[in-house]
């Protein structure tokens, strides 16, 4: 048993050096993109303050809504742990790949007494109806949009909103075989032969909630960097959401990098909602603001989970 503990601590620091580096890597990238644009209007620090406040509180939101879908499973953890896994396990989005975070989150759930079919089925679902509700709620609320991208825009929308709404109506066949994957990549056994309809339910609410709050939260840090903006929220809900989704499916790129940042400043130019040098300092200030608000908190309880380590040798003596 020594050895391989040995060897799991050693690999726990391998991938938490790796996940800092990039993490470091992706952040210094932001800061020097945002320094490259000309700052055309003086930030208005209560509305980014707000912005910020709102992103958290989306946040919460989806920590509350896979609190609920664990319930359903019989699985029960209280909102601060439940916050800590959630918001440590996003630290990983930014190594290359995706799956390291669904797997952090999994483990740590295991960590915590959830069985390992609650903490695989509720990660996978999470993740999958995410991006399903993002790309519903981008086409919804960019709709009337969609033709100034391109012609024949809309039509192809009708067939993306069909798509995602057939996969998640499709998710109790599919999330079975899901985890089937998950099992051959983890090495452990993971079954799931029944998915509440409630944790779809649950799940779909949340995240669309989640959106919204995501997307108004953007609208109100344009409006702090540029302090005016074209265009109603509905608008850049949107762009935050479209964009959002692009990043992630950027599967090998470490949390969209690029992508995201690329997206956010065509679609602000194309749907007239801000000029070129104003997209491009939305989009570089946006990604390192919104890049910070999703790794702190993580950084935070990594920080309180060292402090209690370092106190419990305290206690003992």
């Amino acid at each position: 048993m020594r050895p391989r503990r040995a060897w799991l601590r050693s690999a726990k620091l391998v991938v938490g050096v790796l996940v800092v580096l990039f993490v470091a890597r992706a952040l210094w990238l932001q800061w020097q993109a945002m320094r490259g644009q000309p700052l055309e209007a003086s930030p208005d620090w209560t509305r980014i303050v707000l912005s910020g406040a709102l992103f958290l509180l989306a946040h919460a939101t989806l920590v509350q809504t896979w609190r609920a879908m664990l319930a359903c499973w019989d699985a029960r953890l209280p909102f601060w742990k439940a916050a800590r896994i959630w918001s440590v396990s996003n630290l990983y989005r930014y190594l290359p790949g995706k799956l390291w975070q669904v797997g952090a989150m999994g483990v740590m759930a295991q960590q915590e007494g959830v069985t390992a079919t609650a903490a695989a089925a509720t990660a996978v679902l999470s993740t999958v109806v995410n991006i399903a509700a993002g790309i519903a709620i981008a086409l919804a609320t960019g709709w009337s949009a969609l033709d100034a991208i391109r012609p024949g825009a809309r039509a192809v929308a009708v067939v993306l909103t069909v798509a995602a709404t057939a996969g998640l109506l499709t998710l109790p066949w599919l999330l079975p075989h899901m985890t089937g994957l998950l099992s051959r990549a983890s090495g452990k056994e993971i079954s799931l032969e029944r998915l509440p309809a409630r944790a779809i339910a649950y799940a779909i609410a949340g995240n669309v909630a989640a959106w919204l709050l995501y997307g108004a939260a953007f609208h109100l840090f344009t409006l702090g960097v540029l302090g005016s903006a074209a265009g109603a929220t509905s608008s850049y809900i949107a762009v935050y959401t479209a964009s959002y989704v692009l990043g992630y499916l950027a599967f090998f790129i470490p949390g969209g990098l690029g992508v995201r940042e690329s997206a956010v400043a065509v679609a602000l130019v194309t749907l007239g909602l801000t000029t070129l040098p104003q997209a491009a300092l939305v989009a570089a200030t946006s990604r390192l603001w919104l890049t910070l608000l999703e790794l702190v908190p993580g950084f935070l309880f990594l920080a309180r989970d060292a402090s209690r380590r370092r106190q419990q040798p305290l206690d003992q003596a």
